[in-house]
């Protein structure tokens, strides 16, 4: 047993229920669990309770603490408090403030577990072990997904990101939904690694060597098992294969092959764990030539304990590392229509923007690591003067604007009103106090965006909007990046979208579908400017074609319309449960 440690807050109430959760215990036959109480002198003494399957106040105590865990790295990450979605059945106003995701331990009898963006929950289901497949349980034990640290880490990371990038449950090409359960998965994973004593063992029995067929075996199945069979770790890294483990050589062909969120999901998580590996591997070369004299070869045998512990320090530091990167290049994406070449670039540009020296090459490991399994740039077949001829860390940072195409006073009027809004931010120490004066400024920001586009339409174009439509500041956030050597960089994040509806196409089999671009500005107040433009033009020609191609094989396919159908009611509990089993 492990002893997870979380920031401490007062909660309100048994359940426990605080300021960002509210865990809630009723099982699908309507029976109330007793709530448990956190604070009880008794269980603080005692660190919480212990491990028991069939205790619900451990169960109630599990989904709290991983959640809360998981909330933590985000926040470290991204400089700034998480918040929640808008409850959607209010869908034209977002100015209610949802404080707490409801966690539900018990939620329904069923081997699945999902985030409900309806109800702005986790959904826990339990089960009875089968006779035939009962894994690692007893045949007819009860099985809880609420017990799985990765099931929590990965349902968390759904509601967070949902809360951060409402249109990424929006599928418009292959890559969305895989990349909500590929980042989902990342999340999970390398949690897992950023504790050490979970390390330590397997490092020892593994000699150091963390992509040995015994770790990755192990992990691999464990991670598949936790999460219902559907871990992105189950089939993309490795497989077993008469006993033995084996591992993939990646292949770039592989995602064209991968149609699925979650097959393909897999892959961007065997990126991320290829460049973590190679980042692992240049941190610990000086411990293994100071260990053997300078060789780099362990002898046979046992490695010492204090190399265990160093290696495993050195693997859950690593870890760190590379959740911080993958968790803030959310703040470096489009706000529509993602891709994974689109995260590519977002991890390069929000590693350089805050760490310039990359001591250790982390930028160069997941630039390799993303080639090698095939994800490159869309639009090399019908090039453009965006095309990118080179995947080098130089190429693939996104760029700036050029402010001599913009209205001057109108920029500095935006410019100054961001300051304002990330100064009026700094004293909102509560959550609500935040949602609130960033709904009122993002109203600010659409008045004075409105009246630029008007006064000079071409400004609207550099945007990638079309001034003549309505439009939405769809996000805006505040973050407090701090680099290595401890300087403070305010930025704000701005989201500008705009959709129009497509007309069917009988002829073609193309059903209706509304298109949508927009903007990502990424503002640095240190200077101040936008000092990076993430684009999605919505005249765009050639995304408009693939867009149409996209919902035209979803129309065609009753499989994939079962996927990628625009007007799933729980999109999640959907994925999940059809990803029982299926492979691609």
């Amino acid at each position: 047993a492990v002893t997870l440690k979380i920031r401490w807050e007062r909660l309100d109430r048994k359940g426990p229920v605080g300021e960002y959760l509210a865990v809630e215990d009723r099982d699908a036959a309507n029976r109330i669990y007793e709530p448990v109480d956190l604070d009880d002198p008794r269980l603080l003494a005692r660190d919480g309770w212990a491990p028991s399957e069939g205790n619900p106040q451990f169960h109630q105590q599990m989904v709290y603490a991983v959640a809360m865990k998981t909330i933590e790295h985000f926040e470290r990450a991204l400089g700034r408090p998480v918040l929640w979605r808008p409850h959607p059945d209010k869908p034209d106003n977002d100015r209610a403030f949802v404080q707490r995701l409801t966690i539900r331990p018990h939620a329904f009898q069923d081997a699945n577990a999902y985030y409900s963006p309806s109800q702005v929950a986790l959904l826990f289901g339990y089960c009875d072990a089968g006779a035939e497949h009962p894994g690692e349980q007893m045949p007819g034990s009860r099985v809880y997904t609420c017990l799985s640290h990765d099931i929590i880490a990965h349902e968390t990371t759904h509601a967070i990101l949902d809360g951060m990038h409402r249109r990424f449950n929006e599928p418009t090409n292959l890559d969305v939904l895989a990349l909500h359960e590929g980042f989902a998965d990342i999340v999970a994973l390398l949690q897992h690694f950023t504790i050490p004593e979970m390390l330590a063992q397997e490092i020892g029995r593994t000699r150091g060597d963390l992509a040995s067929e015994s770790m990755l075996g192990s992990l691999a199945v464990q991670f598949g098992w936790a999460t219902g069979g559907r871990g992105a770790l189950r089939d993309a890294i490795g497989r077993m294969v008469d006993g033995v483990w084996q591992r993939h050589t990646p292949d770039p062909a592989d995602l064209g092959k991968r149609l699925t969120p979650h097959g393909r999901g897999a892959l961007l998580v065997a990126a991320v764990f290829d460049a973590f590996i190679a980042i692992y591997k240049t941190r610990i070369a000086d411990l293994l030539r100071i260990y053997t004299g300078g060789t780099g070869v362990l002898p046979e045998g046992a490695i010492h304990p204090d190399l265990v512990t160093r290696l495993a320090g050195e693997a859950s530091k690593s870890a760190g590392h590379v959740l911080t990167m993958c968790i803030r290049a959310l703040d470096y994406l489009p706000p529509v229509d993602v891709t994974f070449f689109e995260y590519l670039r977002a991890l390069i540009t929000a590693d350089y923007d805050l760490v310039r020296d990359d001591r250790y090459n982390y930028r160069v490991a997941f630039v390799e690591a993303f080639r090698c399994r095939g994800i490159y740039p869309l639009n090399l077949a019908t090039p453009s003067p965006d095309t990118l001829r080179t995947l080098s860390v130089e190429t693939l940072r996104w760029q700036g604007i050029d402010t001599a195409k913009l209205p001057k006073s109108h920029y500095q009027e935006i410019i100054a009103g961001l300051k304002q809004y990330a100064d009026a931010c700094f004293y909102r120490g509560q959550r609500q106090a935040l949602y609130k004066a960033t709904w009122h400024h993002r109203r600010i920001l659409h008045r004075q965006l409105k009246q630029a586009f008007k006064d000079h339409p071409d400004f609207a174009a550099e945007l990638g909007l079309d001034g003549g439509r309505a439009f939405e500041v769809h996000e805006m956030r505040r973050a407090m990046r701090i680099t290595p050597d401890g300087r403070h960089t305010p930025q704000v994040v701005v989201c500008l979208t705009q959709s129009r509806p497509i007309a069917a196409d009988r002829r073609r089999g193309t059903p209706r579908f509304m298109f949508s671009g927009g903007a990502t500005l990424i503002v640095d107040l240190s200077l101040p400017a936008v000092t990076y433009r993430i684009v999605k033009h919505v005249e765009s020609q050639s995304r408009l074609a693939r867009t149409a191609e996209f919902a035209r094989q979803v129309a065609a396919d009753p499989l994939r319309a079962l996927y990628f159908a625009s007007d799933r009611a729980e999109p999640f509990a959907a994925l999940h449960a059809l990803a029982e089993g299926q492979s691609d």
